[in-house]
């Protein structure tokens, strides 16, 4: 089973900065940025670290850590877990049902961050 696939992330920013959602501690960027466009993009980060922490279920909150944040397959998730590959995947991205994605963390997370007015493609170098 591959790691990170980009076609299943539904969220337009770029994983790297989930290295940063744990403390919301940015380090220097190598070029200077926009004071404001920085200030929005930390106030989106730790936004985003809360709907984590608060806005999942305990379940979907450990695999949404061990899959984004670890970089663990979902298989590796599922042994650690004690649950099918197909239940971390269920998890992470839900279920298709009448021809529409139901479910699923990556689901809810955008689901918060729109009813937030967050567009991470506002604040995406």
């Amino acid at each position: 089973m591959p790691g990170y696939d980009p076609t299943f992330w539904e969220l337009p920013f770029d994983p790297g900065d989930l290295d940063a959602l744990p403390e919301v501690v940015l380090d220097a960027p190598a070029e200077p940025r926009d004071p404001a466009a920085e200030r929005a993009r930390r106030e989106v980060l730790a936004g985003i670290a809360e709907i984590v922490r608060s806005g999942l279920t305990d379940k979907q909150r450990r695999i949404v850590e061990l899959y984004f944040y670890d970089g663990r397959t979902q298989v590796e998730i599922a042994a650690e877990l004690g649950i099918s590959q197909q239940v971390v995947s269920r998890q992470l991205f839900g279920v298709i049902r009448g021809g529409r994605r139901v479910g699923g963390a990556i689901a809810r997370m955008r689901k918060l961050c729109d009813q937030n007015g967050w567009d991470p493609a506002g604040w995406i170098s």
